[in-house]
């Protein structure tokens, strides 16, 4: 093995970067290669499906970051020295001390927790704190770890969908509608100008990031009207670029701000009409039965006889579930005032603990990755983690 490697070696010095794919003719050597040569750190990345920054790429193109609450913390967290391959992802809820052992124990290459255990800032790595203790021994044991939190909620087919799943709905919809741009523009440059200055400025505007003709029509009259698509920071270059063939050459000059649209589907949270009305008791025997939990906490509204109509929210649903219309809530925690507001304003609670309403969803997201990475990663669920509060 080592004379052929050594072959390979000595033929990719010889060809370019895209010849040595090219070259390597066995799917075998073309792994030894990516992984063995002193050019792996530089080409592995690009090479190798089950390197980390194309495992990453995979679960950001799963759900984009920019889905996530703008205070969360999301992503990769923990990044060993490249290159990393990942054969084995571990699913966690919360990364604990035992689900790092565990971890290790299963010799895991990537740990994705769906907490970030990284969330305020650390300001050192010792061995005083416990969190300071894990992400240690991530780095010693080369083991990345990756956080999705509430891209997850907010993730059509996510933990909320998985949540409200428990019942039969009519309509789901997020509480809390998640809305984007469509592109990278925000802005709209319009205007009129003569033929052989159009032509000019679009050159100029092609030198300028974030910005591109949209549109360039010549009119009736004999002027063209240019649309220009770009982001707020490109305004000022486009405004210097028009100025530089005089105002005067510039007429029906307009600026439009985009408006984000909302993406179908995705949002924190779920609500919905039932398809049939059931009791309270029912419903609280199908949360029981979907988390697999013994009891629950109950706050039952007096105005509650039957329910037909349920709002979830996996976590904490204190601000997202705040006055929304509905008969039942499901989610992990509330405070005990958000809990007497609800139950007085016609709905009745059910608190199953944080952790209890997330937790359940690794199972399905296991089968979402194994498809995801078509089997060539092991991918397994946690079997330490757990909620830390228990009902005793």
């Amino acid at each position: 093995m080592i004379t052929q490697y050594l072959r390979l070696s000595r033929l990719a010095r010889l060809c370019s970067k895209q010849t040595r794919i090219q070259t390597l003719a066995t799917p075998f050597m073309y792994r030894l290669y990516c992984q063995k040569t002193d050019s792996a750190s530089s080409i592995g990345a690009n090479c190798d499906p089950m390197d980390l920054s194309n495992v990453i790429k995979k679960l950001n193109k799963m759900a984009h970051p920019s889905l996530a609450g703008s205070w969360d913390n999301v992503g990769l967290l923990v990044e060993p020295s490249p290159p990393h391959i990942v054969n084995m992802i571990l699913l966690t809820n919360d990364l604990t001390p035992p689900v790092v052992e565990e971890a290790i124990l299963r010799k895991a290459d990537l740990i994705v927790s769906y907490h970030p255990p990284i969330f305020s800032a650390l300001k050192k790595l010792t061995q005083r704190q416990w969190k300071e203790k894990i992400v240690i021994q991530c780095l010693e044991k080369k083991m990345a770890v990756f956080s999705p939190h509430t891209t997850y909620d907010c993730l059509l087919g996510g933990v909320n969908d998985w949540l409200i799943g428990c019942f039969e709905c009519k309509d789901i919809q997020p509480v809390e509608q998640h809305t984007e741009m469509l592109n990278n523009s925000t802005h709209v440059v319009e205007f009129d100008t003569q033929s052989e200055i159009s032509s000019r400025l679009h050159a100029k505007f092609k030198t300028i990031q974030d910005s591109s003709v949209a549109q360039c029509l010549q009119g009736a009259d004999g002027l063209v009207h240019m649309k220009v698509m770009c982001s707020k920071a490109a305004l000022t270059q486009i405004m210097a670029r028009l100025k530089d063939f005089d105002m005067a050459n510039i007429s029906n000059l307009q600026f439009m701000q985009l408006s984000e649209v909302p993406k179908v589907g995705y949002g924190m949270g779920r609500k919905s009409k039932l398809k049939s009305s059931v009791s309270l008791d029912d419903a609280v025997n199908t949360v029981k039965k979907h988390l697999k939990l013994d009891h629950v906490r109950l706050a039952v509204s007096p105005e509650t006889k039957a329910v037909s109509s349920v709002a979830v929210c996996a976590g904490s649903g204190s601000s997202v579930l705040h006055n929304v219309p509905a008969d039942l809530y499901v989610t992990g925690e509330m405070s005990h005032h958000e809990v007497l507001h609800a139950m007085y304003s016609g709905t009745s609670v059910i608190l199953c603990d944080h952790s209890n309403t997330e937790r359940g969803y690794l199972v399905a997201l296991r089968e979402k990755y194994r498809e995801m990475f078509e089997g060539k990663i092991q991918v397994e669920v946690s079997e330490t983690d757990a909620d830390p509060l228990k009902i005793v």
